[in-house]
């Protein structure tokens, strides 16, 4: 049996062809845009990575591309300067950049560094304005082209400092939640406006706040709602600010759910199946342990679509099991599960469950 169900949970009719020998070729017209899930069963129970989800992209939307990073507006001959594109929500495409100097075109190098993520690269060779194109399958993003300054002295947002705060922890993993601060001196810099903005998981605006304290100090706090990788742009009089945009990586482990058989009082004849969901969880490290009669078991994980993990265990001793899902040391929702594994006895013709 199978079932289908659309971004708005309403059931999709499969087309199932039987091929003989125990296959089946399954197909469905999806009619929305978004994530789909497949259930798929055999006796009524889930076949291993079932319900599996499957996402269904738009045509290609230039409009949805999110664009950051200094290399849009500022750079210097001989060295290399960046920009980040997020495509996530801009359907299915392509993403292409060039950029015209004076008298030089520099190559601009494009590579992925994520789903729907990329990285722009290029090394202007002079000075003066330089008119950076950026292409979404041939659609430009919004504002290109983008006017590049290429200068040989530094510009006052060179001379900004970041001077401390936990956004300063690259190989930390923040909690959702959490505000996450950066301390700025501007103090070299003169006079001018500090200002900053969020790119979030889902490619969203995320406001910081700023706060100024004494001698051209200020304190920076980005407070995050969901899990993922957040971009945080630092601009001094429009300009990024060294290390601008600021990487933070956050977690989630309130994102997560469980579901499955082997999550369910059962018997010791039938596999411990279930499924963990960290779609949404951020970055992180999923642990499954499964305690039981005789202390711990071993636990099969493998991965599904849609960064859904597959878990199996076999509990071959009926008794009281504990069931620990954590990510980065965290219990999921729900975690930790207890659930009794009887003994079937076989009376006749009926098999029912022993007493324990």
């Amino acid at each position: 049996m199978v079932k289908i169900t659309n971004p708005s949970s309403d059931p999709i009719m499969p087309l199932i062809e039987e091929l003989g020998l125990g296959e089946y070729n399954v197909s469905y017209v999806p009619n929305q845009f978004g994530d789909y899930v497949i259930s798929v069963m055999w006796a009524e129970q889930h076949v291993p990575g079932s319900p599996f989800r499957s996402v269904v992209l738009g045509p290609p939307d230039a409009t949805k591309c999110v664009l950051s990073g200094e290399g849009l507006h500022i750079a210097r001959p001989g060295w290399p300067a960046e920009f980040l594109v997020n495509a996530q929500t801009a359907g299915v495409g392509h993403i292409t950049a060039n950029i015209q100097g004076a008298n030089s075109n520099p190559a601009v190098e494009v590579e992925e560094y994520g789903e729907g993520k990329f990285r722009g690269l290029y090394t202007p060779k002079e000075s003066g304005d330089h008119d950076l194109f950026v292409y979404w399958s041939n659609e430009p993003v919004p504002g290109s082209p983008y006017l590049v300054h290429v200068e040989d002295s530094l510009p006052p947002s060179a001379m900004i400092k970041t001077t401390g705060g936990r956004m300063l922890q690259v190989e930390t993993v923040h909690r959702a939640g959490e505000s996450i601060e950066l301390d700025v001196d501007t103090q070299d810099a003169g006079d001018g406006q500090l200002a900053a903005v969020a790119i979030g998981p889902k490619g969203d605006a995320v406001p910081v706040e700023i706060i100024a304290n004494r001698n051209r100090t200020f304190t920076l706090k980005l407070l995050t709602s969901r899990g993922g990788r957040y971009l945080v742009n630092v601009y001094f009089n429009g300009s990024h600010i060294p290390n601008s945009p600021f990487k933070v990586r956050v977690c989630n482990p309130e994102a997560i759910w469980a579901e499955g058989p082997g999550l369910m009082d059962s018997f010791t004849e039938d596999q411990g199946d279930f499924q963990v969901f960290t779609r949404d969880a951020g970055h992180g490290t999923l642990s499954v342990r499964v305690n039981g009669p005789k202390d711990k078991f071993r636990v099969d994980m493998w991965k599904g679509a849609d960064r859904t993990v597959n878990c199996r265990y076999n509990p071959e001793v009926p008794g009281k099991y504990t069931i620990n899902i954590k990510w980065e040391d965290e219990h999921v929702k729900g975690s930790p599960y207890t659930i009794m594994v009887r003994k079937k006895i076989s009376n006749g013709d009926a098999i029912t469950p022993a007493l324990q």
